[in-house]
């Protein structure tokens, strides 16, 4: 079981720490006056000795804090799969290490300040001057020694302040496709209220969130960055982040192709990023969606649909997402597949 949340940011919702922060900080508060108590304060030696003592304390405390923020922070494995695998592309899959890293050095340190602690109230003046300085001294090299990863943080925390709200338990409709082939221009006609363009982690491209409001719940229709035919392994972080859309989201998947003469991509090029998307989900969530069919000769429609099902492609709608033909038909399709796939029974808050 995940971790329930709409928004990354919610989980991981912390300031970004480096080692030079923590180490100013460190060194600011042992220049810092404390406060000793009035009984200890009538004996000048004890209160010298308290001095320190206090100052180390409140470093400890202080190192303890900042750095248990990153250590209580929910590993992948408590995440949503698809904020796992954000996460994981962010962090070089060393995320996990990253807070295993830091509780191991908050344990570390936590040592090393009994043992200080009992070495300063056993000590004179002078010796606990000098037990302090050694204490902030080792703290400070166990923190740089052990939190080298610590600018992953930064890239992390970026990735949860941009990845977008997903609603993991409403149904997904996935718009999918070649670039140009009309994928926003869908999302804006089937959505209830204007799309939320949010960025999209790591690259300048956005990811477009719409809905489509039933009765009791909301429809979410998410157009994510195009998909190339090439193999996983060859693809850059755009095309991975969109693969890990696909793959972690319970969904139901549009795959847009513009038939027309004039496309941008020709039709056995959009038939190979198909091919893509079949091997990450399977045929059984995808829908063809053949789009612009009121620029497209109705020859070549038919000569493209009978094409689509000798490949085994039986679901396959024929709209214009710009002029809303067929798009009732369309949504309808989707939500009766989603039942299908998921056990659910969405479709009764839709009329065909």
């Amino acid at each position: 079981m995940y971790i329930k949340a709409k928004c990354l940011s919610e989980l991981i919702n912390i300031k970004p720490i480096t080692y030079d922060d923590l180490r100013k900080n460190i060194l600011n508060i042992f220049t810092q006056r404390v406060y000793i108590p009035k009984s200890i304060r009538r004996y000048p030696d004890r209160t010298k000795v308290f001095i320190y003592l206090l100052k180390c304390e409140h470093i400890y405390q202080y190192i303890v804090t900042s750095l248990g923020c990153i250590a209580r922070l929910p590993k992948t494995s408590m995440l949503h799969g698809f904020y796992a695998e954000l996460i994981n592309i962010a962090s070089d899959n060393m995320y996990d290490k990253l807070i295993e890293e830091t509780a191991l050095c908050i344990r570390i340190l936590t040592n090393l300040w009994k043992k200080y602690r009992k070495a300063i109230l056993r000590s004179k003046p002078n010796e606990a001057k000098t037990y302090a300085q050694e204490f902030i001294g080792r703290a400070i090299s166990i923190v740089k020694r052990k939190l080298k990863m610590m600018p992953i943080l930064n890239e992390v925390i970026k990735t949860a302040k941009t990845a977008p709200c997903i609603n993991f338990n409403d149904p997904i409709i996935i718009v999918s496709g070649m670039p140009q082939v009309g994928k926003s221009t869908l999302v804006g006609r089937i959505s209830s209220a204007k799309p939320l363009v949010s960025p999209y982690p790591f690259t300048t491209k956005n990811i477009i969130i719409g809905h489509i409001d039933l009765k009791y719940v909301k429809i979410q229709i998410i157009d994510t960055p195009g998909l190339l035919d090439r193999n996983i392994d060859e693809m850059n972080e755009i095309e991975r982040k969109a693969i890990a859309t696909l793959k972690h989201l319970n969904s139901v998947v549009l795959y847009l192709i513009d038939p027309t003469q004039e496309a941008y991509y020709s039709f056995e090029r959009q038939i190979s990023s198909l091919r893509t998307v079949e091997q990450l989900i399977g045929k059984e969530k995808i829908i063809i969606v053949l789009n612009k069919i009121d620029m497209t000769p109705k020859e070549l429609l038919i000569s493209y649909e009978n094409m689509l099902k000798h490949s085994g492609y039986s679901d396959i709608v024929m709209i214009s997402a710009l002029h809303g033909i067929n798009i009732e038909e369309l949504i309808y399709k989707a939500i009766s597949k989603y039942d299908e796939l998921y056990n659910t029974n969405y479709k009764q808050f839709l009329h065909k």
